[in-house]
């Protein structure tokens, strides 16, 4: 069938900025899409008095919402024709133009369903190939979703795939929330120790707030035996590899390295695999091996643009595997010096604001914003004593192994999902042969 005998299309409205407010109805925009999920950040409001003249554009859970403008498929922040299906705790929301509400509109498909048709790999492929536009943007039409030839098999074959489905989504979800409750831990530790300077002692006695002596500096009173120095004092820096793009390939294949690239950084930080578009046949990477990339490696984003809605310039990721990944040009590769001994202490520190808020201030105030590498390296900052720093790495650590076994065990579930996803989708894969 066409996909349109089954679903509503709800254009989103245009709001008029002279109508937004510091708080209210938040409204989703296409910047908040973001791998299937909304982004819960950098939000606009709408005064709340307003929201019954735009109930129309009223977000419901389980919604899906097809962004119908953006940048090219071959971009590594692409948005067009990408679906995000609504959870719990973006209801409510009211939807901005460029992107499209779909609904089922018949009991003969499920909504739930109809969300994982969107965003399977066929539907994406066939949307993408839709699209039109300049070589800056593409759009999309609500006739090209609605003419998009879909087998339906029975409501109850519908419910049994979907559940399926979702106890991979529900598993991958716990991961990701267990991973940021991990992150957040790691970073209130960080505070307290070395912002609050409340470390332990030797007694177990929080430092500063037992009497512990400080001395001034230059940024500030520090514990005594702390000293201010520069990030190079600490960390190895350099800059990404610039590869010729006609020796990168578009596809995995065997003997290569995935390529390293901006796309891969998450706004906030860490670190996606799945935004890996590039790789190089490893016989090219011959007298790069300080390029290819260590567990534990620290990689941040050098370039972005400037009002980016969503910033990502100076966020850092942290690298999970060895050998498989070879860095590329405007990501700044960073390695900790031999007196840290090992990367949570620095990761950490990178992706703290106040961290951000300093290396963006060094940046170029271009239409592409850029940090340098002396910006970066001579960026002051508090350094503590050796064994106060080894303390924390040894804390925190277990932590981040945890986060990485957790993003090991997504990348396999999410690898297992796109296997069987089209499968059953198609009734290739029977159903009943299943167990959840």
């Amino acid at each position: 069938y066409k996909l349109g005998d089954f679903i509503d299309c709800i254009k989103g409205y245009a709001f008029k900025s002279k109508d937004f407010r510091s708080n209210g109805i938040p409204i989703v925009r296409v910047s908040n899409l973001n791998q299937g999920l909304i982004k819960n950040n950098n939000w606009i409001y709408l005064d709340v008095n307003m929201k019954d003249k735009f109930n129309k554009y009223e977000l419901k859970e389980d919604d899906a919402v097809i962004s119908t403008v953006g940048s090219w498929k071959n971009n590594p922040n692409s948005v067009v024709g990408k679906c995000c299906i609504i959870h719990k705790g973006n209801e409510g929301n009211l939807l901005n133009q460029n992107a499209v509400i779909v609904r089922s509109k018949t009991v003969c498909l499920s909504q739930k369903y109809l969300g994982y048709i969107l965003n399977s790999f066929k539907f994406q492929s066939y949307i993408e190939g839709c699209a039109q536009g300049s070589a800056s943007q593409a759009s999309i039409t609500l006739r090209d979703i609605q003419n998009y030839m879909v087998d339906m098999p029975h409501i109850s074959i519908q419910n049994k795939i979907t559940k399926i489905l979702d106890s991979l989504d529900k598993k991958i979800e716990l991961n990701n929330q267990i991973n940021n409750n991990l992150q957040e831990i790691a970073k209130a530790i960080f505070i307290k120790w070395f912002y609050d300077f409340d470390y332990p002692t030797i007694d177990s006695k929080p430092y500063r707030s037992s009497g512990g002596k400080m001395i001034n500096s230059e940024l500030g009173k520090i514990p005594e035996k702390w000293k201010v120095g520069l990030f190079q004092d600490i960390v190895e820096f350099s800059n990404g590899y610039g590869f010729k793009s006609s020796d990168l390939l578009d596809k995995e294949a065997k003997n290569t390295l995935k390529v390293f690239k901006q796309g891969n950084i998450n706004l906030g930080g860490g670190f996606s695999e799945r935004k890996t578009k590039s790789w190089i046949y490893k016989e090219k990477c011959s007298g790069l091996e300080k390029f290819i990339l260590k567990k534990g490696d620290i990689l941040m984003c050098m370039t972005d643009m400037k009002n980016s809605t969503s910033p990502l310039l100076g966020h850092t990721a942290l690298m999970n595997v060895d050998n498989e990944y070879i860095v590329n040009q405007r990501v700044g590769l960073i390695r900790c010096k031999k007196e840290i001994t090992d990367y949570p202490y620095v990761y950490t520190m990178t992706n703290l604001e106040c961290f951000l808020r300093d290396i963006r201030s060094r940046a170029n105030s271009g239409v592409q914003v850029n940090l340098s590498t002396k910006g970066i390296c001579e960026t002051r900052i508090i350094i503590p004593t050796k064994d106060i720093i080894d303390k924390y790495n040894n804390v925190v650590k277990p932590l981040y192994e945890k986060i990485f076994n957790n993003q090991k065990e997504n990348q396999n579930l999410k690898s297992l999902k796109e296997i069987v996803l089209p499968k059953l989708l198609n009734g290739e894969l029977n159903i009943e042969d299943v167990k959840i």
